[in-house]
């Protein structure tokens, strides 16, 4: 059965069979195995044999800076009987041991065979057991990606359209870019992965419903972070890539002084210094925007494909959460969940980014758990007989797959890359799941 066959473009329907088991494997194969993936910050590794541990599918893998300060990242197995390499999920070593018989590897390489000469008669190849290592790594603004795939497009045209949003709102070199904080939060979610990233690439309808209850108790206090002004905040969504590659999401652009206004109330509140920072920050971010109509003061929400969530992009006084969304299973996703803040902010803000984040998107945050409720509720309705006939709709805004949807004042001069979008669409999940079914439908 082909894939794409499960969604109905035309009319936005979308056949819970695209969540089903049977389809697992295979997804796998095509979506982890030749994406580029989000493994972690090359920061949280700053010295020679510094390394950590996390997956790119369901697959272990050692990320580590070698003796050459480059940084690789190996399959965490061992080749001779397959047993994991590393149990912990962060540390330094020049070497890796297998637990089981002993085989070390050094910089990749097999460089220690206990009793070789005795049990293989000094006949073994070193050099033909080294670890399997990640064909193509990239570190992009102090991220690092890899793809097990040998023959992928380079990063960069990976991320095509975002690299401008990711380069402008997120990396901010310019500020002296990011410093990630060591070890990720993890949890585990009885979901799929697919629904945790659609919702991070193109949902910003429901923030006002799920989130209800965050939204008043916020609003009856000081933070005011979470209010909504329609009548002074214009706020826009892009597709990034539409219908043109990997479809990457970005939500809340928002249009005003006012998140700068908010932003700077806060910092004001932690000392002078931060202050200084804030209105530098903004004075860059500025210059850099000067060509536009419309200059947002960030995106907030995003993702990119297939399962790189970002959240916190929107506010000097947030980190930024990079979220993983670790398949497990069709029916299982862990979650982790790394902050990263802004190398040169005062310490005191930093430390007030990481509270924020924690705060709103832990797993036991004030926001998190809203989705993740909503998500639970979902996921027994795409295996319970009856309900799997039944299709999802993702059919808002179908005309804006194929209108112009920029804001006039675009007419003439500069836009931002992708396709400009209303605040409320969901031309982003569409195009989440034409390419995913189109990668599934590959041969490999």
């Amino acid at each position: 059965m082909k894939t794409s066959s499960l969604f109905g473009g035309a009319a936005g329907l979308f056949d819970p069979a695209a969540f089903s088991e049977d389809l697992h494997p295979r997804e796998l194969r095509n979506v982890f195995g030749r994406c580029w993936l989000f493994l972690g910050l090359d920061s949280t590794i700053p010295k020679k044999y510094d390394y950590f541990t996390t997956y790119m599918g369901e697959d272990s893998v050692i990320v580590q800076r070698d003796s050459k300060d480059r940084i690789r990242v190996y399959l965490n197995r061992c080749p001779h009987r397959g047993s994991a390499l590393c149990v912990f999920d962060s540390g330094s070593a020049k070497a890796f041991t297998c637990a089981y018989h002993g085989w070390t590897f050094t910089d990749g390489e097999l460089t220690g065979v206990p009793y070789r000469r005795e049990a293989y008669q000094n006949e073994l190849d070193l050099s033909a057991h080294s670890l399997y290592e990640v064909p193509k790594v990239k570190v992009y603004g102090g991220l690092v990606f890899a793809t097990w795939d040998a023959n992928a497009k380079p990063l960069e045209e990976f991320l095509g359209d975002a690299k401008w949003y990711l380069d402008t709102f997120l990396i901010r070199e310019e500020m002296g870019g990011l410093e990630g904080v060591p070890s990720p939060q993890r949890y585990i979610m009885p979901v799929n992965w697919k629904l945790l990233a659609e919702n991070f690439a193109g949902d910003d309808y429901h923030f006002e419903f799920t989130h209800q209850a965050v939204v008043q108790a916020m609003s009856r206090g000081k933070d005011d972070r979470l209010k909504h002004r329609p009548d002074k905040v214009r706020s826009f969504s892009v597709a990034a890539n539409h219908r043109s590659g990997p479809p990457h999401g970005f939500l809340e652009l928002r249009v005003s002084d006012e998140p700068f206004k908010i932003d700077l109330a806060h910092a004001r509140a932690l000392g002078a210094d931060c202050a200084e920072w804030v209105e530098e920050r903004q004075r860059r971010l500025e210059e850099k925007l000067a060509v536009f109509a419309l200059k947002p003061y960030s995106f907030h929400i995003g993702n990119i494909f297939p399962n790189l969530a970002l959240i916190g992009i929107g506010s000097a006084t947030y980190a930024k959460g990079l979220i993983q969304h670790h398949p497990r299973g069709s029916n299982v996703t862990e979650v982790w969940v790394w902050a990263a803040v802004e190398k040169s902010a005062p310490q005191a803000l930093k430390d007030r980014q990481k509270f924020v984040l924690m705060q709103r998107q832990a797993a036991a945050g004030i926001v998190a758990p809203d989705d993740h409720e909503i998500f639970q509720r979902i996921a027994p309705n795409l295996r319970a007989e009856e309900s799997k006939r039944r299709p999802l709709l993702y059919n808002m805004a179908l005309k804006d797959d194929e209108r112009e949807t920029s804001p006039p004042e675009f007419a003439s001069g500069p836009r931002w890359p992708g396709k400009i979008l209303p605040q409320f669409s969901e031309v982003i999940q569409r195009d989440f799941y034409r390419y995913w079914a189109e990668l599934m439908d590959r041969e490999i």
